[in-house]
Parts: C-alpha cells; sequence; structure tokens
C-alpha cells in the first residue's frame, strides 16, 4: 500500500468511483429486452405447467371418486339384481296360485312384491347415463299412474281374498314384464361395462399425462437448474471480469502520465489519479470535492462540465467524447497558470446522474519545443536570407574591383608596347584576376543553383556542337601548358538546334572540360557527343562523354567527387588546385536542366564523364540571328554612337576606352539625370546603363528615357553587380533591353554592342510593385554566423573596424538624411541611406541594413508616414548595434 499522503482514500470514494464504473458500459437495450423477455418466457412455461398439473391431477381425482362410487354402488350386481328380484317374484306368485290355499304363500308374494318395488326405486337412483335403456323402456313400466306398481299395489296390500283371486292376472302380467326386464337389464350391463371400459381407458390415459406432465415438470425443473447455475457462474465470472476491468483501469488511471480527474455532474472532484495531484498541487484531501471549474481558466468553462442534451428515444451512448481536445489554461493552487489540453468524456453514474472524466495534459514543454522549432526556422531563414544578401553584396563589391583590374590590364596588354616582362606582369594580373572572378562566378553559381529550378534559367536557341566547339577553344590555352592533347569528336551528322538552358549546358561543359584538363599532364583529352531523336516527339537526346587519360580516380572516391568543397587531395602539398566546387556544380546544373552526370574511372588510368539529358527541339519560330561574338570586333563594324552611364570613374573611363578603342563615339554620364539630359538632346545608337546610381538611378532614368525623346527606341543594356537574376524582370520590366552583370568583359561588351546597336527595339516597360518595407523589430542586431564567417576568413580586428566604421557613416549620416527628410527630398535621402545600407548588410548588421533599407524603400515609395517611422528608429539602432559590439570591441 502507498504510503504517498496524497494518494487519495479508496475506501468510500473508491466504491463510489467503481460504481460510477460499473455503469459506465450499461447493458444496450436490445439486450435487455431479450433478458426480460426468456425470464417472463420461463415464468408463463412454468405456470403454465403448473396449471396443467393441477387440471389433470384434478381430473384423476374426479375420475378416481367417480370410480370409487361406481365401486361402491355396485350398478352390475343392482341390474343383475333386478332381474333376480322380478324373477324372485314371479316364482312366489306362481307357488301361491298353486298353493292358493296356504296364506304363507300370499305373505311370501307380498314380500317379494316389496323387494321388487325397492330394487326399481334403486335402479332408478343410479347415476344417470348408465342405465338409459331401462329408464326409456323398463322403468315405466313399473311406475307412472298407469303403471305395473300402480295397478297392483292396491291389489297386494288388499286381503289375501283378493290378492289370491288376482294371481292369475298378476302372472300374466309379470309374463309380459319379465321378458321386457330381462332384455333392458342385459343391454343395461353391456352400457355399464362399456362406460367402466371408457372410463379406465381415460384414466389411463390422464394417468399417463399426469406421468408425462410430471416428467415435463422434472425436466424443465432439471433445466432451470442448470439455467440457474449457469447463470450464477457467469455473473460471478462477470462480477469477477468488473472487479479486475475496474481495478486495471484504476491502476491504468492512477499510472498515467497525463491528468484524469473524475467529476460529479456539479463538477466536483471525486477522484484522480496522481498526475492530477501532481500537476495542480492538490493534497488528496483538498482534491477531495474541489470545484474543478475554479481551477480553468476558459470563457465557457460551465458549458464544458454541462450534460449533453439527448431525445427520449436516443439510446444512451454510455461514454461519449466531448468537443476533442481542447486548449486552454489551468490554475494551480498556488495561483500559477500553465497551458493545458484537456479532454472531457461524459458517462451516466449508478444513480442516473451523469459523470465526467477529464483527461488533462501539461503542454508546457511542447509549446516550449514548438516555439524553439519556429524560432530555429526563423533563424535559418533570416541565416538565409543574410547569406543570400552577403553574397549578393560581396558580388557587387567584389566584381566591381575585377571589373576595373580586368579590363584595364586588357586595354593596357592592346593598347600600349609592353616590354616582356610588362606582359609577363600583366599575364599575372589577368590569370589571376579570371581565377578570382571564377571563384566568385563558382560560389554564386552554386548559391544559385541550389535556390532555384529550371523553369527560372531562360531558354534560347543554340547548337550544342557549336558552344562545345567554343568550349575547346576557349580551353586550348590551359590544355598547351599541360602538354594535353584536346579535341572534339564531331558528331555523325549535323546536330539540330536545340532550346534549352544554355547557361546550364555550357556550365556543365564548362567544368566537365576544366576538370579533365586540370587532372591530365601531358595525355589526351577529347569530348565526343553522340545524339538521337528522343521518345517524346520534339525532344533530343544528348549523350556526351568527356574522356580523359589523366590521374584517375580511386573507386571508393567515386560517390565523393560531386560533393561541394570537396578535394580528392587536401594536403598542403597539393599539387592541383581548386575548391571542389566545379563537379558540384555540374551535377546540380544538370539535374537543373533534368538531366545526370555518371562517371567511370580506373586509377592512373583516366576517366569518363558522361552528360545525358533529354532537350526540345528548336522550332522555327523560336529560330533568331543570335550570334556570338569573338573577343574582338570585327574590323567591318560601324561606327556607333553609345551612351555610357556610371557613376563609378574608374568603370566609366575603362568603359569608354575599350569602346573608343573599337571605334566607337562615346558619351559618358555620371548618373541618370544626365543620361536623361543627354538622351533628350541627340539619338545614340545603345545605352550602356548602371542600375545603382546616386540622383537617379539606372531603372528611372530609363523610365524617363522610355516616355519620349530622341531615344525612346533606343537599346538600353544594363550593367549591375548585383548577381541576383530573380531581379532580371524587374530590370527588363524598366524598359532595358538586356543586363550585363559585372565584372563586364570585352566579349561580353561587343556582343551587347553588336546585338543591340542599331535595332532600335525597346523593351516594353511594366510598372514594378513597390515592396513593402520590413521593420527591423524583432530582428537580431548582428548576424552572429555572418560575422564569426567574416572573422574566421578576415580577422576579427579587420571586421571590428569595419563595423565601427560603418557606424560612423551611419551616424554622419544620419543628420542630413533628417533635414533631406524634412525638406521633402525624400529620393536624396533614399540614395544616402543605399550607401550605407549595403555596407551594413555586408558585415552582418542585420537590423541597421533593415532599418536604412526600409527607409529607402519607403522614400522611393513617396511615403512619408513610413520614411519617417524608419528615420525615427534609425538612431535607437545604431545605439543599440554600437552598444551590442562594445564588449566585443573592447
Amino acid at each position: 500500500m502507498s504510503t504517498d499522503p496524497r494518494t487519495p482514500d479508496t475506501g468510500e470514494r473508491g466504491a463510489e468511483v467503481q460504481a460510477m464504473f460499473s455503469e459506465v458500459r450499461p447493458t444496450a437495450p436490445g439486450s435487455l429486452f431479450e433478458r426480460w423477455t426468456g425470464l417472463l418466457l420461463i415464468l408463463a412455461v412454468g405456470v403454465s405447467a403448473l396449471i396443467g398439473a393441477v387440471f389433470i391431477f384434478s381430473d384423476i381425482d374426479r375420475q378416481l371418486e367417480a370410480n370409487r362410487v361406481a365401486h361402491l354402488d355396485n350398478r352390475t350386481w343392482v341390474l343383475a339384481q333386478f332381474e333376480v328380484d322380478v324373477l324372485n317374484f314371479v316364482s312366489a306368485v306362481q307357488l301361491a296360485a298353486y298353493r292358493s290355499g296356504d296364506p304363507s304363500r300370499l305373505e311370501a308374494v307380498r314380500q317379494k312384491f316389496d323387494i321388487l318395488y325397492s330394487r326399481v326405486e334403486i335402479v332408478r337412483g343410479s347415476e344417470p347415463g348408465t342405465i338409459d335403456v331401462l329408464e326409456a323402456d323398463v322403468l315405466p313400466i313399473f311406475s307412472g299412474p298407469d303403471g305395473f306398481f300402480a295397478r297392483w299395489i292396491p291389489v297386494i296390500d288388499g286381503p289375501n281374498a283378493q290378492l289370491r283371486d288376482a294371481l292369475p292376472q298378476l302372472i300374466v302380467d309379470l309374463e309380459a314384464v319379465s321378458g321386457i326386464v330381462r332384455s333392458g337389464v342385459v343391454e343395461s350391463l353391456a352400457d355399464v361395462m362399456q362406460i367402466s371400459d371408457e372410463r379406465r381407458s381415460v384414466l389411463r390415459s390422464s394417468l399417463q399425462t399426469f406421468a408425462l406432465a410430471s416428467l415435463g415438470l422434472l425436466a424443465l425443473m432439471g433445466v432451470l437448474i442448470v439455467i440457474v447455475i449457469v447463470q450464477s457462474n457467469a455473473r460471478r465470472r462477470r462480477g469477477v471480469l468488473l472487479e479486475r476491468s475496474v481495478h486495471n483501469l484504476r491502476a491504468t488511471i492512477e499510472s498515467s502520465l497525463d491528468a484524469v480527474v473524475v467529476l460529479d455532474h456539479m463538477g466536483r472532484v471525486v477522484e484522480c489519479n496522481r498526475a492530477a495531484l501532481d500537476m495542480f498541487r492538490w493534497s488528496a484531501e483538498a482534491a477531495q470535492g474541489a470545484n474543478f471549474v475554479e481551477y480553468i481558466r476558459t470563457d465557457d468553462a460551465d458549458s464544458l462540465l454541462r450534460p449533453q442534451p439527448r431525445a427520449e428515444d436516443e439510446p444512451d451512448p454510455g461514454l461519449s467524447g466531448r468537443d476533442g481536445r481542447i486548449t486552454m489554461m489551468a490554475q494551480r493552487t498556488d495561483g500559477t497558470t500553465f497551458p493545458v489540453e484537456v479532454s472531457v468524456a461524459e458517462a451516466q453514474g449508478a444513480s442516473q446522474d451523469p459523470f465526467f472524466i477529464a483527461f488533462i495534459r501539461d503542454i508546457s514543454e511542447r509549446l516550449e519545443r514548438e516555439e524553439s522549432l519556429k524560432k530555429a526556422r526563423n533563424d535559418a531563414l533570416k541565416g538565409e536570407e543574410a547569406k543570400s544578401r552577403f553574397l549578393a553584396v560581396m558580388s557587387h563589391e567584389m566584381r566591381t574591383p575585377l571589373n576595373g583590374l580586368m579590363a584595364a590590364s586588357d586595354l593596357l596588354q592592346s593598347s600600349t608596347d609592353l616590354t616582356e616582362r610588362q606582359r609577363w606582369l600583366t599575364d599575372i594580373v589577368i590569370g589571376c584576376g579570371s581565377a578570382a572572378l571564377d571563384q566568385v562566378n563558382n560560389v554564386l553559381e552554386l548559391t544559385r543553383l541550389s535556390d532555384r529550378d529550371g523553369a527560372s534559367y531562360a531558354r534560347s536557341v543554340f547548337s550544342p556542337a557549336e558552344v562545345i566547339e567554343g568550349l575547346i577553344r576557349q580551353n586550348q590555352p590551359q590544355a598547351d601548358k599541360r602538354g594535353n592533347k584536346l579535341w572534339f569528336a564531331p558528331p555523325k551528322g549535323e546536330v539540330p538546334l536545340i532550346l534549352a538552358q544554355r547557361h546550364l549546358f555550357l556550365r556543365v561543359m564548362y567544368n566537365l572540360i576544366g576538370n579533365a584538363i586540370k587532372f591530365t599532364d601531358h595525355g589526351k583529352v577529347s569530348v565526343e557527343l553522340l545524339w538521337r531523336a528522343g521518345t517524346r516527339p520534339g525532344t533530343l537526346d544528348l549523350c556526351i562523354h568527356v574522356n580523359d587519360t589523366g590521374i584517375g580516380i580511386a573507386e571508393e572516391h567515386l560517390d565523393t567527387i560531386f560533393r561541394n568543397f570537396e578535394t580528392l587531395d587536401s594536403s598542403y602539398g597539393r599539387i592541383r588546385e581548386g575548391t571542389g566546387l566545379g563537379l558540384g556544380i555540374a551535377k546540380l546544373a544538370s539535374e537543373t536542366m533534368g538531366g545526370a552526370i555518371t562517371v567511370q574511372s580506373k586509377l592512373g588510368l583516366g576517366s569518363v564523364f558522361t552528360l545525358r539529358v533529354t532537350v526540345p527541339l528548336a522550332e522555327a519560330s523560336d529560330l533568331s540571328a543570335e550570334e556570338f561574338a569573338d573577343e574582338a570586333p570585327p574590323a567591318d563594324d560601324v561606327r556607333r554612337s553609345i551612351l555610357v552611364v556610371e557613376d563609378n570613374a574608374i568603370n566609366r573611363q575603362l568603359l569608354a576606352e575599350i569602346l573608343r578603342m573599337a571605334g566607337h563615339e562615346v558619351t559618358l554620364a555620371e548618373d541618370g539625370a544626365e543620361a536623361i539630359e543627354a538622351a533628350a538632346v541627340r539619338r545614340f545608337d545603345l545605352i550602356l546603363m548602371d542600375v545603382s546610381m546616386p540622383r537617379v538611378d539606372g531603372l528611372e532614368a530609363t523610365r524617363m528615357i522610355r516616355q519620349g525623346g530622341p531615344c525612346a527606341t533606343t537599346p538600353i543594356v544594363g550593367a549591375t553587380a548585383h548577381a541576383d537574376p530573380d531581379r532580371v524582370p524587374e530590370f527588363l520590366g524598366a524598359g532595358m533591353n538586356d543586363v550585363l552583370v559585372k565584372p563586364i568583359t570585352r566579349s561580353a561588351l561587343f556582343r551587347a554592342v553588336r546585338q543591340f546597336a542599331g535595332c532600335g527595339q525597346a523593351a516594353e516597360e511594366t510598372e514594378a510593385a513597390t515592396p513593402e518595407p520590413a521593420p527591423a523589430e524583432g530582428l537580431p542586431l548582428i548576424d552572429s554566423e555572418l560575422r564569426a564567417d567574416l572573422e574566421g576568413n578576415l580577422g576579427p580586428d579587420y571586421i571590428a573596424g569595419m563595423i565601427n566604421r560603418v557606424l560612423t557613416e551611419a551616424g554622419a549620416a544620419l543628420p542630413e538624411m533628417r533635414r533631406l527628410h524634412e525638406a521633402g527630398d525624400h529620393h536624396a535621402a533614399a540614395r544616402l541611406a543605399h550607401r550605407t545600407a549595403g555596407a551594413a548588410a555586408a558585415v552582418g548588421l542585420v537590423a541597421l541594413h533593415r532599418t536604412l533599407s526600409g527607409y529607402e524603400t519607403a522614400a522611393d515609395a513617396s511615403d512619408s508616414d513610413a520614411a519617417g517611422r524608419a528615420l525615427e528608429s534609425l538612431p535607437v539602432t545604431i545605439e543599440r548595434t554600437a552598444a551590442a559590439i562594445q564588449p566585443d570591441a573592447a
């Protein structure tokens, strides 16, 4: 027995609960009816059998009584004696007539007459129905006013002389009567015998029936005894099972981790388990009779314990649930509240009053886990957003100097007579710049491929054979450096043009060919293109093998080479440089296209990478006159007038020099406002427009130029350092014909000039929706993961200095932003916020970046109220951010 003082008493309350639970599953109405019907039927059969037995016994008793009287009466003897008495009277009369002088003979006649008279009276008093013949034929002869006795009594009682004289006539009358008497007696004896036989037969049948009935009663009593025994055993077993069930139920409830509370129809606690005592911090005495409604916090607490109405003809559902699981707040005895999940079941008690069983679960930990999961999810989403933002910003910050570096070096080599050493140094600069650009492109490409599907990439018409041939020419110098023979095995027959994602196809083949060259020295690298008509109409199955005779791959490493940042040789002395992204990007790009890459390799013998993909064939309507520009413009290019709009002086001058060296006329503009003015004066063949600029940005300038003027139909090619493809539709919607991503190479620039200069076709302008600025409340001040990553790559001191510099610039820009905002110059204030927002995002100042971006968005949309709120929160955000980094800075 438990010694816990909180354990509720199992005495009277236990018995009450057991009585309640014993009625939780009442007998169904059908079962009750059948049981009472059986009992009534047995009772009816017993009563009927008893009545039948009494009736049979009474009949037998009656017949026995009847037979007993007949035996005493001895009707047969009486009838026979009747005839004897008649014959004795006849004999006495004849003897008296023969001795007529003897008076004693006359007295003998009188005596025999009296005996006959008495015998007739006895016969007449016999049981009716037994002497029907005598009564009908014989007795009337003696009785009646004209009967024998009526005529002869006076003579018999008269004088002797009179009697003696009448003897002859008396003899005559007796002779006539005696014959009738004899025949009547004989017939009556036969009837008596027959009646006796019939009565004995009936008595025998009655006795047999009584015996059978007695046997039936005995059998019925035996059956009833068996039924009683069976029912008694069944009731005993049910009692044991019920007791065991109640015990098991109580044990289950007591051991339940959830609180279980049994309540009466008034909502008072009748019984509860240990979990309920611990949950509400009750003692066993305090729990008994406590009003449960006082411990739950819900607006509809009373209805929770209100009996459910049922129609009169609706059957009792037994134990029934109420509204499923309900979430609410509960209160402990010490006043503390906690969230619970409650399920209430209603049942009928032994007293026909409803009672309730409440199952209560404390969901505090579950809600905390859900909140933690939500927070982790939000943090993951914020981290992903921070990663994308950082990559986009850093791509801008890295591509812009790379653009200047590579363009200047390219221009230096093509326009200046350099010494051998100077050309060697510029080659190093160009090579390092290309390598850095490749790494930036790889990381950004990996991010884009991981976050997007194939439908996000534009499809264009191209020849896969021509793309591969171009890559072969592009990679030939690298192959020559390693002493490799690189060639393309042309396919049999002309490969049809396809309509696919050229960018993805180019990425796959570029990485596969480059990877083969990188791991092959003084060997062979070949590319083989096979094609056939696809199984679906209008498709083409491509199979491209990239073979090399390089170092090969061990079989145990074949599953790891496509992992990102995976290099088979990770030691400091490795002889192959690389980040391990090439094959991972190739695999993601091929899967985005709907294809797959497989590899076969032997260590020391080489490898074969195979791309299999099914692509749509290009239709006639998809064909275009797209051409691929060379690294330098052809000699017969027409001189074009080009407007270059770029806010960065270095990039502006480099683009101008490249275009002027190609023979084009170049006009420069520092921002969108100057571009609008220049476009309003004269017509240009092409406008190269930077997207992000002070005063008027490239999108606004494009919209203004498209509204009218000499350059309303002039092709406009945008230039941006933000490598986010999701914004390209916005740029095109503003009226741009195409967008180039910095750094802009000479080939990309010449391709744009060749494709658009002189076409005079502008893209249709569509107005982009103004995004709703996101609030900074609730955001972390600093992206800890991003900051840790930056510190790991650039050093804590450097990042701390950058953060302080950004905060200083933000604090210095705040008064000017207020002045511009109060003056109503929202666009100028937005440009000022834009410069600081980009730097804040790059170093992970999340709240500051969001506040500045929110102000910029609201200011660009001329939403003074939203911009004012963002501006008011900016000083607080700067102070909180500075306070948050102060311990680290110290």
